[in-house]
């Protein structure tokens, strides 16, 4: 569990924004009311998302979505790059291939993280180790004069869940000289496969006295998130995430979750490589 929270506070920051940093100003141009977005990506020395490389480190705190897991709190380093067309965000990479006006299409490939180990609680023990997966999608960016609207379809391409998921997300990037606040809201479906192998399920083989058997089935999840970044500077910049996935009762019912959901906040300061 620590390992996985390690990984995903030092990304954690610039994956919450990856929707933004994927309109870039030529499509930004089209959308009446939201040109101030052009000044997101960028060389200035005030952009608020610069391009080329970040690094730096954040300070994280951020629940499990067991109710046996332990929250954890670390700070620990992490590193972006973004250009034009590739984004890397640690355990991601987005390529955008095209553009049509205001919508921006892209592929994406991500690690997803394993998120429970029985050795980390004796409340899993005769549990299957929820191990990580490689996931490549497809998705698009839409530029609207009432915010930034994303799309995305995913799936596991290493055999490991073997599911899918959906998300559906607007964010509205309010910028400033130098400064940025964005508040979102996403939501996210994932198939019965996913859903069972990283939130939830127990098949019949791991059920046990107190945990029954329980299939999660296909669930939707609420993801509200606030983000804000600050460029200090011309090297330094400043960041802020506060996320919150609510779950749907399919996953919040079953005998390992018995909660309504979790939580994500990092502070984050990182060097713009000039």
């Amino acid at each position: 569990m620590n390992l996985a929270a390690s990984r995903r506070a030092g990304t954690g920051l610039w994956a919450a924004v990856a929707a933004c940093l994927l309109v870039l100003p030529g499509a930004a141009a089209h959308a009446e009311g939201l040109d101030a977005i052009q000044t997101i990506l960028g060389d200035s020395e005030t952009s608020p998302v610069p391009q080329g490389w970040t690094v730096g480190a954040a300070a994280y705190s951020g629940s499990s979505p067991y109710s046996a897991g332990s929250s954890t709190t670390m700070v620990i380093p992490g590193g972006i790059y973004v250009g034009d067309e590739l984004m890397y965000l640690g355990d991601r990479i987005f390529y955008t291939f095209g553009r049509q006006g205001p919508i921006s299409f892209f592929g994406r490939l991500r690690v997803r993280l394993g998120n429970l180990d029985p050795d980390d609680s004796p409340e899993w023990t005769g549990l299957t180790s929820r191990k990580a997966q490689l996931e490549a999608g497809l998705g698009a960016v839409i530029v609207s004069p009432v915010g930034l609207w994303t799309t995305r379809f995913s799936s596991d391409i290493s055999g490991r869940s073997k599911g899918t998921e959906l998300l559906v997300n607007w964010a509205a990037p309010i910028i400033g000289e130098g400064w940025m606040v964005m508040p979102g809201v996403g939501v996210l479906w994932r198939n019965s496969r996913l859903a069972n192998y990283y939130f939830g399920g127990v098949s019949p083989a791991e059920a046990a006295p107190g945990r029954p058997a329980y299939d999660v089935g296909n669930a939707w999840s609420l993801a509200p998130s606030l983000i804000a970044s600050w460029r200090i500077d011309r090297h330094w910049l400043a960041g802020v995430v506060l996320a919150y996935e609510r779950f749907s009762s399919p996953i919040a019912d079953s005998p390992l979750i018995q909660k309504t959901g979790r939580y994500d906040a990092l502070v984050g300061l990182g060097y713009v490589w000039r």
